[in-house]
């Protein structure tokens, strides 16, 4: 599952839910049943935890945002590539997070789409103005 935090709360069935601590969120969902969460936390980054008892935080690429239009599916679609490359969950999220933050580097939904090559840049160092 990967909410971010609004969506997250609507899950929790608790309006007040927001105002956790995403371990806190994450957790509560792998109580209802979830098997794996990732929190999309926007500009703060994410939270992966799994019922075989991942936690870690993710912190966020720096990046100037100019439009987020589509940062969720950027994120998601990069998550599950990464995924099928047989990378483990951690660096799933990690490849993920660095696809999203190109994307809202530039406009719209479909264009702001990064390159595979563009996201393993990112990962190795390179911010994204120098793409």
């Amino acid at each position: 599952m990967t909410p971010n935090e609004t969506e997250a709360a609507f899950f929790i069935e608790n309006g007040a839910a927001k105002l956790h601590e995403p371990a806190v969120m994450a957790q509560t969902l792998l109580a209802k049943g979830v098997r794996g969460v990732v929190l999309k936390l926007g500009s703060r980054g994410a939270y992966l935890a799994s019922a075989a008892g991942l936690g870690a935080r993710l912190e966020p690429f720096k990046v100037q945002a100019v439009d987020t239009t589509a940062a969720g599916d950027a994120f998601n679609g990069a998550f599950a590539t990464a995924l099928l490359m047989k990378k483990d969950p951690v660096e799933s999220a990690r490849f993920a997070a660095a696809a999203a933050a190109l994307s809202v580097t530039r406009p719209g939904a479909q264009t702001s789409m990064p390159r595979m090559a563009e996201v393993e840049q990112m990962l190795a160092g390179a911010g994204a103005n120098e793409l």
